[in-house]
């Protein structure tokens, strides 16, 4: 039997992003190209740089061709955690260099003293530059995935992860049988006794954040003369860290200085002033009305974990209890048994969660937001980044909040267990 195969193209390349406190800050991303079999579509409606999301059905493989558009010298390629495929998995695709800090050669101390030192360090093997196919510069290259398996995945760039992933080289991978009209889509075939996972309506929703001094410092560093992607990091005299040497700003900067300050939904950092560019229509979204069930597909694309919650998402009178936030799926794997109720899911870098809210009755959007109140915008902003709305059938942003006076309602017994 022939499988059927959807194709994307996808382009890598330098972009900006301007965030609510008005900083541009230099960003890298993919722009969706021409698309068979599949969808590619961005995350956000906002201009400027933004995460995208790739739909393909069930029992189909996968073919991008990567087009590398980046700096010159900065090679790149793409990895979806999860699925085998793009050079993923297959030693000879992966590129690496050689370790430049411990080697039999060097008999000083490895901690940035100045100094000779004594002792010889062990001898260290080749570091990982590109954990998949590379594409250069300039270059387009074809990489596939032929099992793709249902679920809901992260895909980022796998060379410099801790570069190329904080410049925004990332996006989503979903892979379902879609809801047609008033046909459930389902998210996940059934297997053995455990039922399928379907669904009415769905929304992705990716979170990552951004360190403006980190980024702005790999776009000096890659737009400096005698840059070298593989140079190492040195704040000694002569070191490309050193202000006052010549190859000052030829290599990348330290990573391990991350320190994010802007955090965002889909690509957009809620901003006060301009809430309606965090509102996220489910889809379907024109001219059909979503009843039913919604399968929110969360990714978290940072280097920071969040803990994202959805307000208003539990629903349950009386005797019954809550319903809603109902954790279906983990990393693309559906979990056994009765779907566990939650009110939040702790998600660590590079997590994936699939999880099913009921359809509200409100006209409101259902706001989510990240229960760790990592909510900075920069220097000066604290009331901004990672909250964002959930719109469906057409809701809007809620109202101004009016204050009135605390009701504690008692827990009925019937939903206690024994």
């Amino acid at each position: 039997m022939t499988v059927a195969h959807a194709q994307v193209n996808l382009t890598a390349a330098p972009t900006t992003l301007t965030l609510p406190d008005g900083s541009i800050v230099p960003m890298w991303g993919y722009t969706c190209g021409t698309a068979t079999g599949a969808t590619c579509s961005r995350l956000s409606g906002a201009a400027g740089w933004s995460p995208f999301v790739i739909t393909v059905a069930t029992g189909q493989g996968l073919t991008i061709n990567l087009t590398n558009s980046l700096p010159v010298g900065v090679p790149t390629s793409l990895v979806i955690l999860g699925q085998l495929g793009g050079g993923l998995g297959d030693v000879t695709k992966r590129t690496t260099t050689a370790s430049p800090y411990h080697s039999a050669a060097k008999s000083s101390v490895t901690w940035p003293i100045v100094g000779t030192g004594d002792g010889t360090p062990p001898v260290q093997g080749p570091r990982v530059q590109s954990f998949a196919s590379e594409v250069s510069t300039g270059a387009t290259a074809s990489l596939t995935w032929t099992d793709l398996q249902p679920g809901t995945y992260l895909m980022e760039s796998g060379t410099h992860p801790s570069i190329q992933g904080p410049m925004g080289l990332y996006g989503m991978l979903v892979v379902t049988t879609a809801p047609a009209g008033a046909t459930p889509g389902t998210a996940y075939p059934a297997l053995g006794t455990t039922p399928a996972v379907t669904y009415n309506a769905e929304i992705p929703l990716l979170f990552s954040e951004i360190d403006p001094v980190q980024n702005n410092a790999v776009n000096a560093a890659v737009s400096t003369a005698g840059f070298s992607e593989t140079a190492v990091w040195s704040g000694q005299p002569g070191g490309c860290g050193n202000p006052p040497s010549a190859t000052y700003h030829t290599c990348y900067p330290p990573a391990v200085n991350y320190t994010p300050l802007y955090y965002l939904i889909n690509g957009v950092a809620f901003n006060k002033t301009g809430a309606s560019t965090s509102l996220f229509p489910i889809s379907p979204t024109t001219g059909v009305s979503a009843t039913g069930t919604i399968l929110v597909r969360m990714v978290n694309a940072g280097l920071r974990m969040n803990v994202p919650s959805i307000v208003g998402s539990q629903i349950g009178t009386g005797a019954t209890p809550p319903s809603g936030f109902s954790l279906i799926a983990e990393d693309g794997n559906p979990l056994p048994g009765v779907a566990r109720v939650q009110s939040e899911v702790f998600m660590a870098a590079g997590k994936t969660y699939d999880v099913m809210i009921n359809v509200p009755s409100g006209a409101s959007a259902l706001p989510i937001y990240d229960r760790e109140l990592s909510l900075s915008g920069g220097g000066i902003s604290r009331d901004a980044g990672m909250l964002a709305y959930i719109g469906v059938n057409g809701a809007g942003l809620p109202g101004a909040g009016v204050l009135t006076s605390a009701d504690a309602t008692p827990i009925p017994t019937s939903w206690l267990r024994a």
